[in-house]
């Protein structure tokens, strides 16, 4: 119901209801009884977020970090982080509101919903879809103001800013191909539904190029460095080799970079590289790190940006920022010495 609805039934105009379920003293207690008893019978709660917005009150919005059970998550996500900073400060250019960060590492996504039904929070910001599609759905059943950095999903209630993970995943395979290199492998954990996209962009431009997809050549590693080294290295003592790797991450490709060097092998030489975030700490790799950017700058601006439409029309569009490659040192044999 509207307030329009409720306005028509109590038979008065729509700031009479605004100021009766505000308890305001301009409108008489009998009408202000009235009022608030319609609305409590058909479930109607004034919507104080779109109210403040208006009056420029500070406004509190939930940034939520699904760590997915790592403990490690936060502190070792530069993307994340960078991302992060990138809310805040787009939050302070909208003037005085509040940031109430939430992290979780347990496994189970419930508090997810349950911080969106019990928090007295505005508009809720969750970096990070991980595999939690279903709760982030359910919690939109308690507040609908609520943007996720991730993939479009079919199905999905929540609005969600992202990048286009299919071309990422094309353009990161076509530039190797360009370099000739002809067996491919693929490190990501390919449940997440980002990291599923970027591997079907790689897939289908392997098809296209006429190479048969490995499926030995892809690994299942999530995104924690530990796991990558030990995937990779599992991978190098196999006898199928392998002369470019796509990673899902930089963070993976970087430990890709040491675990390669460690066996012996050189990067680019024997082996390319494309990361994907573009995070800071690709230009400081040895060699530094090709990779597919994401503009986390652009991404938080948005997220923030489509997150006050909601709050201040009730609805938004999902939206995604354009990706790129940019090539450095680990997929360029031209720029090693």
């Amino acid at each position: 119901m509207k307030m329009s609805d409720l306005a028509r039934l109590a038979g008065v105009s729509k700031s009479t209801v605004s100021r009766a379920l505000s308890g305001s003293e301009r409108v008489t207690k009998a009408t202000r009884e009235r009022i608030q008893k319609l609305a409590q019978e058909h479930n109607y709660k004034l919507d104080t977020r779109a109210r403040n917005l208006r009056k420029q009150d500070t406004l509190t919005i939930g940034v939520l970090l699904p760590s997915n059970g790592r403990q490690d998550w936060l502190a070792t996500d530069p993307f994340i982080l960078e991302m992060l900073g990138s809310v805040a400060d787009s939050l302070e250019e909208k003037g005085s509101h509040e940031l109430l960060l939430a992290k979780h590492t347990n496994n189970d996504p419930s508090w997810i919903s349950e911080f969106a039904r019990t928090r007295s929070v505005d508009g809720i910001i969750v970096i990070g879809q991980s595999l939690y599609h279903d709760e982030l759905n359910k919690a939109t059943d308690y507040h609908n103001a609520m943007v996720v950095w991730g993939a479009e999903i079919p199905g999905q209630k929540y609005i969600t800013v992202g990048s286009d993970n299919y071309r990422g995943g094309r353009i990161a395979t076509e530039h190797l191909l360009a370099q000739g290199r002809k067996n491919f492998a693929f490190l990501g954990d390919i449940r997440y539904p980002e990291t599923r996209l970027r591997h079907q962009g790689y897939c289908d431009t392997l098809a296209q190029a006429g190479l048969e997809y490995r499926s030995e050549l892809t690994t299942d590693s999530e995104h924690s460095s530990d796991a990558a080294l030990q995937s990779l290295a599992e991978l190098l003592n196999k006898p199928s080799a392998f002369d470019a790797l796509i990673a899902s991450s930089d963070l993976l490709a970087i430990s890709a970079i040491k675990v390669i060097t460690d066996h012996g092998l050189r990067v680019p030489e024997d082996i390319a590289i494309v990361g994907y975030d573009n995070i800071t700490l690709a230009n400081y790799s040895t060699p530094t790190l090709s990779s597919i950017t994401q503009d986390r700058v652009s991404a938080g601006h948005l997220l923030v940006k489509k997150l006050f439409e909601i709050l201040e029309t009730g609805h938004s569009e999902n939206s995604a920022i354009e990706t790129e490659l940019i090539v450095r040192g680990s997929s360029a044999v031209s720029e090693q010495v």
